[in-house]
C-alpha cells in the first residue's frame, strides 16, 4: 500500500491530493461515504464518477435526509476504488459515459 493513500472507510482509500481538495472544498468524509453509497455511478474518461444529482436526492430522501444539501458533489475514483478527487459541480452533462456515442444527422 502506498504511503500516499489514507484509509477513509474500510477498504476505501483516498489520495493525499483528494484529502487536500476535500478539506479545501468543505467536503467531509461522511459526505464521501454518502456519495459512494447513494450516488449515481458513471464510468467515463478512465475513472468512475459517483455523483449526487436531483434524481438521487429525490429517490433516496426517505433513507438519507442529508442528501438534500449535497446536490452536485462528485467523487472520482480509479477503477480499483481509490478516491482521486472530489468537488461540487451541479452540471452533470460534462460527464460523458464511455459507451456514449454522438450521432450526427447530415
Amino acid at each position: 500500500m502506498s504511503s500516499d493513500l489514507v484509509s477513509v472507510l474500510e477498504g476505501i482509500y483516498i489520495t493525499k491530493h483528494a484529502e487536500v481538495r476535500m478539506n479545501k472544498r468543505g467536503i467531509t468524509r461522511q459526505m464521501i461515504e454518502l456519495v459512494l453509497m447513494f450516488g449515481r455511478k458513471i464510468y467515463a474518461r478512465g475513472v468512475v464518477f459517483y455523483v449526487i444529482g436531483k434524481k438521487e436526492i429525490q429517490r433516496f430522501h426517505d433513507k438519507e435526509a442529508g442528501l438534500k444539501n449535497m446536490e452536485g458533489i462528485q467523487v472520482l475514483t480509479s477503477v480499483d476504488g481509490v478516491i482521486i478527487t472530489t468537488y461540487r459541480n451541479r452540471d452533470l452533462r460534462a460527464i460523458r459515459p464511455e459507451n456514449h456515442k454522438h450521432r450526427h444527422s447530415h
